[in-house]
C-alpha cells in the first residue's frame, strides 16, 4: 500500500491521480467504485513531458522514462470519498487496483501519484510547442529555457509501486477494462474495504495476493502466496489436510470435483512446502505451483467476498457436512 507522499513538508488534501502501467488503454472513463474512476490519458507520456512534471518538483520522474509508453490511463481517487472505517484517498486507489488484479489484470501497476491529473502532464510539451517558439523568438533562448511561460503548476506527488520487474500469471488478462469490469469493482469495493479496515487477516491475505508479484524469483513467490492463504483460514500452524480439505469443500460441490480440488490442494501443498524449505523442484514445478497458488488463493479472496464476511469456523463447517 502507498504512504501519502508529502513534498518539502506540505501535505495533499486533496484528491490524487494515480498513473497505471501495464492496463490497455480504455475507450472512456469508468467508474470503479463511489469517487474513484479509471481514466484514459488523452496522449502519450513521453519523456519530455516527465521533464516537464521533474522541472516543477517531480524529482523521480526519470525512473518512469522507461516505462512511460506503457502508462495510458489513471485512477482519480476524490478526497470527499475518504470515509472512515476505510482506507484513506491515496490507497482507495490501491485498493482498486488490488480489486482489477483479482479480476484478472495482475500486468499492472500504479506506479506514480500526483495531486493533478496526469492528463496535464502526458501532451503537455507537445501541446506547449508553439508557446515556446514564439518565446524564443520574442525573449531569447535563456527567457525561454529558465523561465517559459508554458511551465506545469507545481508538482506534488512522488513514484508508488514501481517495479522493473513482476512474475506474471498464465491467466493475466491483456484486454481493456469493460464495463462489466468497474460494474464488478462497485459492486464488490465497499465490502473489500470494509474487510480490510476490520481484519488484519483478510488484509495480509489481500496484499499477498497483489505483491506475491514482486518476489525475485517463483520459490519466494509461492510462500508468500501462501502465507495468504494460511492468512484466510486464521491458521498459525501448516496443517495440510485441514487445508485440502476447507479449500476443497468451499470451492468445490460434492462429487468428483470436490475430491479432486482436495488432490490439488494438498500437492500444491506439497510443492510449497518443498519450495519455502529450499528442496529441489524444477523451474517448471515452481511455476506452476506458483500460477496455481495465486489461483487458489484468488479463488479464496472472491468466495470471501461474495460472503460478505471473514470466513469462520461456522462457513467451514456448512461447506464440509452441509
Amino acid at each position: 500500500m502507498a504512504e501519502d507522499p508529502s513534498v518539502e513538508g506540505d501535505v495533499h488534501e486533496g484528491n490524487w491521480y494515480v498513473l497505471m502501467m501495464g492496463l490497455a488503454r480504455p475507450e472512456t472513463p469508468l467508474t470503479l467504485a463511489p469517487g474513484l474512476t479509471l481514466v484514459p490519458l488523452d496522449s502519450p507520456l513521453s519523456v519530455f513531458d516527465l521533464a516537464a512534471a521533474g522541472a516543477v518538483g517531480f524529482r523521480e520522474w526519470a525512473i518512469l522514462e522507461p516505462v512511460a509508453q506503457l502508462c495510458t490511463c489513471e485512477i482519480e481517487t476524490a478526497k470527499d470519498s475518504d470515509v472512515t472505517p476505510g482506507y484513506d484517498t491515496l490507497n482507495r486507489a490501491w485498493l482498486a487496483s488490488a480489486l482489477l488484479v483479482l479480476r484478472g489484470f495482475s500486468r499492472h501497476l500504479g506506479v506514480a501519484c500526483s495531486s493533478y491529473t496526469w492528463n496535464l502532464i502526458a501532451g503537455h510539451q507537445k501541446r506547449h510547442s508553439q508557446i515556446f517558439g514564439e518565446q524564443l523568438a520574442e525573449e531569447g533562448i535563456n527567457a525561454a529555457i529558465y523561465s517559459p511561460k508554458r511551465d506545469l503548476s507545481r508538482f506534488k506527488g512522488n513514484v508508488l509501486d514501481f517495479h522493473v520487474r513482476l512474475l506474471i500469471d498464465k491467466h493475466a488478462r491483456t484486454d481493456a477494462v469493460s464495463p462489466d469490469d468497474a460494474a464488478w469493482t462497485i459492486a464488490h469495493f465497499q465490502t473489500f474495504n470494509r474487510l480490510a479496515s476490520e481484519s488484519e487477516a483478510f488484509r495480509l491475505a489481500l496484499e499477498a495476493a497483489i505483491d506475491w508479484r514482486y518476489a525475485k524469483e517463483p520459490r519466494l513467490a509461492v510462500g508468500r502466496i501462501w502465507s495468504g492463504i494460511e492468512a484466510v483460514f486464521g491458521m498459525s500452524s501448516e496443517l495440510v489436510y485441514r487445508i485440502s480439505l476447507l479449500s476443497a469443500s468451499l470451492l468445490e460441490e460434492r462429487g468428483r470435483a470436490r475430491k479432486m480440488r482436495f488432490q490439488a490442494v494438498k500437492k500444491l501443498y506439497g510443492l510449497r512446502s518443498k519450495a519455502v524449505h529450499g528442496e529441489p523442484l524444477a523451474q517448471e514445478q515452481l511455476v506452476s505451483a506458483m500460477n496455481e497458488s495465486y489461483r487458489l488463493l484468488r479463488k479464496l479472496l472472491l468466495l470471501t467476498i461474495e460472503k460478505g464476511h471473514i470466513l469462520t469456523d461456522s462457513d467451514f463447517d456448512d461447506a464440509v457436512f452441509a
